[in-house]
This record gives C-alpha cells, structure tokens and sequence, in this order.
C-alpha cells in the first residue's frame, strides 16, 4: 500500500511492484540518512500523487506531510550517511573532494532550509493536530462504520459498558480534542503523553489492527516531546 493500509494498489490503480520498491527505496534511503531532504521530497511527491489518485484515502495518513517536511529543514542529522560524505568533502586533499557532486550545487540549498529548522516544531504539532482532527471528525463521525466494526470485532462495549455508537463519538471526541490542543500548542507535551498512550494501547490491545501502519505518528509524537510546542 502506499502509506495508508486503505491506499491499495487495486484502489488507486498503480502496479503494487512499483508501490513496494517506491516505499522500500524512500524508507532505507531515510534510515539509513543518504540523500535524506531528497528521499524527503521524494517521499512528498509521491504523497501528492497519492492523494491527487484517492485524497480521502491519503488524507487517513496526513501526518506523512508534516513528518516530510520537517526532514526537509532538518536533513539526516547526525549519525547519517550525509555527514559521513559531508565531512570526506570538507577534509582537503581527499579523492572524493575533487569530484563531490554535492558541494557547490545542492549545499547551499540544504543550508537555506537548515536556516529555518526552527520551524520544525511548528509544522509538526499543526499537521499532527490536523491529521487527529480529520480522524475524529471524518473516519469516526462522518463515516463511522468502520468504527463501530471495531467496536463490534473487539468487544469493546464490556470493557467500557456503553453502548457502540457511544464508544465511535467518544473516539472521534477525543482525537477531535487532542487535535485541537496539539494545533493551538496547548499543553502540547502532556497532549503527547496522551497520544503516545492511545497509540499503545491499541497497538497491544488489538493484535491484528492496522496501527503499525501509523508508526510515523508514534515518531513524530515523540518529537513534540523534546521539542515542546
């Protein structure tokens, strides 16, 4: 799928060979910190493509947007295959000086948007508390089947006795209220205790639910809690 379990090859009418190595090929190039900010305009692209295909399904994974973004200004840090060259091009009389394509072209340009790093926290607390908000209000309110399976599929209803559709607006309550929080800055870091929470009990609580699918939202999360608001 291409970063929604719900954007399916057969849905958005792409070869899934091509999905599985686009996805493959921007995850290791962004582990493993080589050409990050042009995995990470990579990674953009082809969330756009995406989302021009099948937007209701992409819009499910919205924190893709701010999480690539944030890359961008950010680049691959360090430990990263990017140091590692961009000390081998700083160091005189080396081979690789001589003919590093890098340097004089796409430097400055990772300059001026490290220039703006300052911005990171910014544009991941609001596209985290826009992709909460469109959770609750869009998959939990405006289209609760799916949730109210869930509820069904699990049994939910003995652990908290209430009755299922008051389980689903609960749900979207709360992912509506800790959206809100997180886009106006408000109690941002206890804000994340709470999503971190959510997102663990979940992950252990369902066994075959497709949370693992949001793991980006576990790392941007856990961003907001050293950066604050």
């Amino acid at each position: 799928y291409l970063f929604s379990p719900a954007a399916t090859a057969e849905l958005l009418g792409l070869p899934g060979p091509l999905i599985r190595l686009y996805g493959i090929g921007v995850g290791f190039l962004l582990v493993f910190g080589f050409a990050t900010r042009i995995a990470a305009l990579a990674g953009l692209l082809g969330y756009f493509v995406g989302l021009a295909l099948s937007p209701v399904t992409l819009l499910l994974a919205l924190e893709y947007l701010p999480g690539f973004l944030a890359i961008l200004l950010l680049g691959g840090g360090r430990p990263s295959a990017d140091h590692v060259f961009q000390r081998l091009s700083a160091a005189e009389g080396t081979v690789y000086q001589r003919f590093d394509p890098v340097r004089e072209t796409l430097a400055p340009i990772g300059e001026q948007l490290a220039a703006r790093r300052h911005l990171v926290p910014v544009i991941v607390r609001a596209g985290l508390g826009a992709s909460f908000v469109y959770l609750g209000v869009v998959q939990k309110l405006f289209m609760p089947g799916q949730a109210l399976a869930v509820v069904a599929k699990y049994d939910l209803t003995a652990v908290v006795p209430v009755s299922p559709e008051l389980w689903v607006v609960g749900a979207g309550l709360t992912e509506m209220a800790l959206g809100t929080a997180l886009a106006l800055g408000l109690f941002t870091r206890a804000g994340c205790g709470v999503a971190i929470a959510m997102f663990t009990t979940t992950l252990f609580g369902l066994p075959d639910d497709p949370v693992m699918a949001h793991v980006s939202l576990f790392g941007l999360v856990s961003v907001l809690v050293i950066t604050g608001g």
